[in-house]
């Protein structure tokens, strides 16, 4: 799961949290299938529901759901948004808790056949979907809790890439 992969790389880079703890960062396919049509060619599309499992979290939500929806955005912006994704939380402690996202992700494969050559080329594609013209490659996430006065800076990464 190419996706996931790239998932799991990005939130280990924006996330202060896990960019200190990769540890502390899960990721498991629960559920799944594989969508094909019949026929000489065998491309197909994996459909999985990616849970992604962050242990001993003591940062904020934000600072984990942002550069998360940000990623999907790119990445998987056809889903439902409002079920793009399901949140489980077990609180640890006044400062620390479990959290558990599922996502659900499609992964397109190609795959030709040449019945001459005895050949199967399969090419994962991972296309990304530019929601709207912005130029910023780098990004700072700035939170403010009910209280304060200013905004403090919780996290900053680099734009996904197209890898």
């Amino acid at each position: 799961m190419i996706k996931l992969q790239a998932l799991r790389k990005h939130l280990l880079e924006a996330v202060p949290d896990l960019k200190r703890g990769p540890e502390k960062l899960l990721t498991f396919v629960q559920d799944g299938g594989i969508a094909f049509a019949r026929g000489q060619h065998l491309s197909h599309e994996y459909r999985v529901d990616a849970q992604i499992v962050v242990t001993d979290y003591s940062g904020s939500l934000d600072t984990l759901m942002i550069p998360l929806l940000q990623w999907l955005s790119r990445y998987q912006p056809d889903l439902d948004p409002d079920e793009a994704i399901r949140l489980e939380a077990e609180i640890l402690s006044n400062d620390a808790w479990d959290l558990a996202l599922t996502v659900r992700l499609t992964e397109r494969v190609i795959a030709l056949v040449n019945c001459e050559t005895g050949t199967i080329n399969a090419e994962h594609r991972m296309p990304a979907y530019p929601i709207e013209v912005c130029p910023a490659l780098s990004w700072e996430l700035h939170t403010k809790a009910p209280g304060e006065d200013a905004y403090q800076l919780a996290s900053s990464w680099e734009s996904p890439t197209d890898e």
